[in-house]
């Protein structure tokens, strides 16, 4: 079993999400788009390269810019009335947390 997303939520409720909606769910949409494209294994073996040279640290740090950047930006996106559970942060991908 599993929680309902906001979208299925309104989906069986019979309501409609207006335009804020609509454009919290398209900001929500790019942040998704961001991080599944670093989730793939290309763009994830050049952080994975640079921890085996000796460059972890700044790998993670700028892991971690790109996560508070993208929690930032698609916590607007859900006060607009967007879903942002769907997004899978690369961070949480790489780093485990």
């Amino acid at each position: 079993m599993r929680d309902l997303s906001n979208n299925e939520i309104a989906s069986v409720s019979g309501g409609s999400k207006g335009l804020l909606a609509f454009i919290g769910d398209a900001i929500i949409d790019g942040v998704k788009l961001t991080n599944d494209v670093f989730n793939t294994h290309t763009v994830s073996a050049v952080g994975q390269t640079a921890d085996k040279i000796g460059l972890g640290g700044l790998h993670h740090a700028l892991d971690s810019v790109g996560y508070a950047v993208s929690k930032i930006v698609a916590g607007f996106g859900a006060l607009l009335g967007g879903d942002a559970s769907r997004v899978d942060y690369h961070y949480d991908e790489e780093w485990g947390a």
